[in-house]
């Protein structure tokens, strides 16, 4: 039962260039969270498997959004809208995390040019880290 009048949650889907430097986020834009894309872009760096459980226990603490055949199709719509304008080159992780958000209706914190040019083809706030 959802009550009337309620806040509906708002979410900050971390990309691993603001998650790497250590982001003081900012509550304002949303509560935190990660998506399976992220979440591997964090891992593949462990440097041992001991470095990659400790990494796994420390990403647990954040919320994870779905990651499915839906985010797979609005990438495929933003990639081809993009490349209507001979700007689809955008790394693959970084088009499906801006898909997440966008089916999700989150902001992406990042320090990466190529969410500003996701956010022309995609609904989704981008919000750059300022260090």
């Amino acid at each position: 039962m959802e009550l009337t009048g309620a806040r509906e949650r708002r979410w900050l889907l971390l990309d691993k260039s603001a998650l790497v430097r250590g982001a003081n986020i900012d509550g304002a834009h949303g509560e935190p969270c990660l998506c399976a894309i992220t979440r591997l872009e964090m891992l593949y760096s462990a440097r041992s498997a001991r470095a990659y459980e400790e990494l796994e226990i420390e990403l647990d603490t954040f919320h994870q959004l779905r990651v499915d055949s839906e985010t797979i199709a609005i990438a495929l719509t933003g990639q081809r809208e993009l490349a209507t304008h001979g700007q689809h080159r955008v790394p693959i992780p970084d088009l499906l995390i801006a898909a997440c958000a966008h089916q999700h209706q989150a902001g992406v914190l990042h320090v990466d040019r190529h969410y500003e040019t996701l956010a022309r083809v995609l609904a989704f706030t981008p919000v750059r880290l300022t260090t």
